[in-house]
């Protein structure tokens, strides 16, 4: 997901991984264990109905490490595909996800000369975060399969492969696992629903944009609008109150948006 750059901290963690910057915020930490932890506590409840206990501690912290490699990998999707069209990037992780930071909007073309980059190069750059991320969850899944660890995303493949596959008695392994295949998708998911700023808001932008031949960020703005209000209300109906308050911050930010005439940065 690609928002506004968020204040930098002392506080924040900096490294370097294939080449890119990437700044953590203190916060992401909070926020994220803060999300993950009513999934903590339902799987807590299983191994001890089990007789497997595990320290809620820990299944807390696997999930907050297992969001943060899910995160990073989405984020480093789209900072590959900036370098592919010869962009820099650099990638922060907060509170609200993750970034991938463009240094420039242009590249080189053929003739020594910069040139924007197309809409159908915005599409490969937005889609290529939740596509690597899908491919991590499919990654863990089908190997956890192979394995014969249960993983409920993937039954219908040991049931078409007839695998006996059961819930491992490693309570570590199984959190592992199950968070990191759930996060991926569920993540992956959100982000390609067509609202603005979202990846999927910047696919339907640009999608628009080659048929309309213009920018095409007016007409994603309103489609936002529309797409955010209906899936808010579906979240509420289903008690997901987070993540309606969550979209509808967004429905507000691009009916403003229409009003003004003008949007957010758009990368």
């Amino acid at each position: 997901m690609l928002l506004s750059e968020p204040q930098s901290s002392q506080y924040d963690w900096r490294f370097q991984v294939f080449g890119f910057s990437v700044r953590v915020s203190w916060l992401f930490w909070a926020v994220s264990a803060a999300l993950g932890y009513s999934s903590a506590i339902s799987l807590q409840t299983t191994f001890a109905s089990r007789n497997t206990p595990i320290h809620m501690g820990v299944v807390l912290a696997i999930w907050v490490g297992v969001t943060f490699v899910s995160i990073l990998v989405h984020e480093l999707g789209h900072a590959f595909a900036f370098r592919y069209f010869g962009i820099g990037c650099d990638i922060v992780l907060y509170q609200m996800g993750g970034l991938a930071i463009p240094g420039a909007g242009m590249l080189w073309g053929r003739n020594g000369r910069r040139k924007a980059l197309s809409h159908f190069d915005q599409i490969v750059i937005s889609a290529a975060g939740p596509a690597i991320q899908l491919l991590l969850a499919a990654f863990v899944g089908v190997v956890a399969i192979l394995c014969g660890v249960y993983v409920v995303e993937f039954e219908w493949l040991a049931e078409y492969l007839r695998l006996d596959v059961s819930t491992p008695s490693n309570p570590v392994v199984y959190a592992s696992i199950r968070f990191t295949v759930t996060t991926s998708i569920w993540w992956a998911i959100i982000n390609l629903l067509p609202i603005y700023p979202l990846d999927g808001g910047q696919i339907a932008q640009h999608v628009i944009g080659i048929f309309r031949r213009n920018s095409g960020l007016m007409e994603a703005h309103a489609l936002s609008a529309v797409v955010g209000i209906v899936i808010a209300f579906w979240f509420i109906q289903h008690g997901m109150f987070l993540n309606a308050m969550f979209l509808a911050s967004m429905v507000t930010n691009n009916i403003q948006a229409m009003q003004s005439g003008y949007g957010p940065r758009n990368w």
